[in-house]
């Protein structure tokens, strides 16, 4: 038998033991918390679908409006002096393209094809892009107006030429224009990258984008990205369409077709340090710039100012800088009203 000071004494140690079960019962979760808990669980669960379902669609719909607004040109891809063009229609005054940086003479679609049914058409890769040579140095906007001339002599091109040009194009256009009065007839531009000074062009060119600053302008960065595009141009192609959705495939596939040099020095030479007053002064024919409303890399000041030279009309349509590409019939058809009756080149 044990004594009544032994019971007392065990009695006062069970006392003194925690209530364990008392604090699980504490512990164990509320069921109505836990049923709250599973449903916002749900909720961010749909919300993230629904948001990468979106994502997913709108990704689709950029690349069917894509397809919907170019399709593949035809004509003959051939090699005239130091460039690669695609000729179209045998007989007619000739329509000269120009495409604007990293790109080719693709960016001019099928839509533009109907322009040889009245007129040679000679689409152009510049120096430098798509197909034509890539010389190491020599991308002065004097060194693609050569090029350029090299080239329609070595078609036989003997009468004075209408240009259509899109953003980079309109400089080489334009110095043509200048160091070749008479064989010229008219330059028609979209989205025209004009700019008085070298500030006003770093401006509107990468503004305060920071990617675009590291990648856009030359640089550490941009060289070693387009290094790398040279040395994988199979997987570049694949990453440009992949990250371009809104442009169609093989237009986004050619923007990965040039070298560093023809990139850096192009954009150095031509676009940022382009004397655009000094350029327009010298040039004498019909020029008709078309901007959009929405192209933030224009210098609308500038265009307004330029507006008021008697050679020089500036039209404003809805779009942004690919015009050429988002409303390529009115630009045919706008190409087609600039390009009538050239007069032949004086040969005395």
């Amino acid at each position: 038998m044990r004594s009544s000071s032994a019971i007392i004494r065990s009695t006062i140690r069970l006392s003194r033991r925690p209530d364990l079960s008392g604090r699980a019962q504490r512990c164990r979760p509320h069921p109505r918390g836990s049923r709250v808990d599973a449903l916002l669980a749900r909720i961010a669960t749909i919300s993230v679908g629904i948001a990468i379902a979106s994502a997913i669609n709108s990704y689709r719909e950029r690349l069917r409006a894509a397809r919907e607004i170019w399709s593949a040109p035809g004509g003959e891809v051939v090699t005239a002096g130091p460039l690669s063009v695609r000729v179209l229609g045998a007989s007619g005054t000739p329509i000269v393209l120009l495409h604007g940086l990293v790109a080719s003479n693709t960016y001019w679609g099928r839509t533009y094809d109907i322009l040889s049914s009245d007129h040679k058409l000679i689409a152009v890769d510049l120096l430098g892009f798509g197909a034509s040579q890539h010389p190491q140095l020599g991308y002065t906007l004097e060194d693609h107006a050569h090029a350029l001339n090299e080239c329609l002599d070595t078609l036989g091109v003997n009468t004075s030429i209408t240009i259509a040009a899109h953003s980079l194009g309109t400089l080489v256009a334009l110095q043509y224009a200048a160091d070749h009065p008479d064989r010229i007839h008219a330059v028609i531009a979209f989205g025209p990258p004009l700019y008085p000074t070298r500030r006003r062009a770093m401006h509107h060119i990468v503004g305060t984008n920071i990617m675009a600053r590291l990648f856009v302008l030359p640089g550490h960065n941009s060289e070693r990205a387009c290094k790398w595009m040279c040395e994988h141009r199979s997987i570049a192609r694949r990453f440009a369409v992949l990250t371009h959705p809104g442009l169609p495939a093989p237009i986004a596939a050619a923007g990965v077709d040039h070298t560093w040099s023809s990139y850096s020095q192009t954009l150095e030479h031509v676009i940022l340090t382009a004397n655009a007053p000094a350029l327009l002064s010298r040039v004498k024919c019909e020029l008709r710039f078309v901007a959009g409303n929405d192209d933030s890399i224009l210098d609308e000041d500038y265009l307004n100012q330029i507006a008021a030279l008697k050679n020089i009309e500036v039209e404003r349509w809805p779009g942004d800088h690919n015009l050429p590409l988002t409303s390529a019939p009115r630009c045919r058809a706008a190409i087609a009203q600039v390009a009538k009756g050239p007069r032949p080149i004086d040969e005395t």
